[in-house]
């Protein structure tokens, strides 16, 4: 395939961190955008420089123009909807995370790609960033032993402004734990797996509405578009995971936190441990050589890098799906990978809002 014809479906604000470095991929073409809203085709439209069709309806896109592969970024809840409908035009399909709101709609989407012979990868693009992917080697290289511990501290700001406020609404988002946590969730995955299998099977969590999201008064200005929004979302938790494995995992998030904000990953082994920090671009390793002050690996992100999506992972992730439909090879980042991801946010959810675990069967990864 010597060109990828690509079309765009969802031109707000997650595509357009994509587009920007997927203007700069040899061997790709946009051949068409969808979105309901005007004002984000006509900003996205400039972003490329060649005529690009552009729809209301990314129904009308796909019956008018031949593509090979699409991207998705809509709201949550229609993605089931827009991927099944995607990969039934015979499009090779990359879905932005959380893969789906429900587990019924992660096997459909599974099931249509199985169908339809087509790619079909999860947008859980940590596993592409320089940073999570140079902690995730240092883990599997067994240079800390297995895997006991792992932790994710993420405190930060509300949620930006969405499309009809689809966000702050549980059964449009699937809950902060779903919109927002899926990553960590996934990475938890990733790292307690990086040395064997392994599989969730407990998840605990307490969480609530207790400031950022306890009222519509207490919304920073210009974060919503109506002027009064369905608000049922949690805006701070500390999440559980317990693995098969003897694993334990935990969560710690805060949506109010616009000072003071952090994003600290790490993993404990028997023989020592991993830390890094993603908005400081470092990796701290304590082994048999460092047990008191850490060997520090600094994180080189490339020049060109640093102006796009979350510091390249999008544009990395970007050019591992096009190997994936170039090469015919199934992607690590699968169905399977993403419904893993939402069955821990689902259950996270589940057990925050009944004050109970929730025990489950993970879904198993194909072998």
């Amino acid at each position: 395939m010597d060109e990828i014809r690509l079309a765009l479906v969802g031109m707000g604000q997650n595509m357009a961190g994509h587009l920007r470095s997927l203007v700069h991929i040899d061997g790709v073409r946009i051949v068409g955008m969808a979105d309901p809203v005007e004002a984000n085709l006509t900003s996205s439209r400039a972003q490329v420089d060649y005529e690009v069709p552009c729809f209301t309806d990314y129904r009308a896109l796909l019956d008018g123009v031949a593509a090979d592969a699409c991207f998705i970024a809509v709201p949550n809840y229609l993605h089931r909807q827009v991927a099944c409908d995607c990969l039934g035009a015979g499009l090779h399909t990359m879905c932005e995370k959380p893969m789906a709101t429900s587990v019924a709609d992660c096997d459909a989407m599974i099931a249509a790609a199985e169908r339809a012979g087509r790619i079909f990868q999860v947008g859980l693009s940590c596993r592409f960033s320089r940073i999570d992917s140079r902690a995730h080697e240092l883990v599997a290289s067994g240079i800390i032993g297995e895997p006991k511990m792992a932790w994710a501290r993420e405190f930060r700001a509300p949620f930006a402004k969405k499309y009809q406020d689809w966000i702050l609404d549980r059964d449009r988002s699937g809950g902060t734990l779903l919109e927002k946590t899926c990553h960590h969730f996934d990475l938890f995955n990733w790292f307690a797996g990086a040395r064997g299998e392994a599989n969730p099977m407990r998840v605990y969590a307490s969480g609530g509405a207790d400031w950022v999201y306890a009222s519509l008064e207490r919304m920073p200005e210009g974060r919503t578009e109506a002027e009064r929004p369905t608000l049922n979302i949690l805006d701070n938790a500390f999440v559980t995971v317990d693995y098969d494995t003897g694993l334990r995992a935990n969560l710690a998030l805060c949506m109010f936190a616009d000072r003071g904000r952090k994003l600290e990953i790490g993993i404990q082994g028997t023989e020592g441990a991993v830390v890094y920090y993603r908005l400081e671009f470092r990796v701290e390793l304590f082994d048999a050589e460092h047990p008191r002050e850490p060997l520090v690996v600094d994180i080189e992100i490339p020049a060109e890098e640093k102006g796009w999506s979350h510091h390249g992972q999008a544009y990395l992730e970007q050019l591992y799906f096009f190997d994936c439909v170039r090469e015919g090879r199934p992607p690590a980042v699968d169905g399977y990978v993403g419904k893993r991801a939402v069955e821990i946010s689902l259950a996270a959810e589940e057990s925050a809002r009944t004050h109970a675990p929730v025990e489950y069967t993970a879904t198993p990864l194909p072998a």
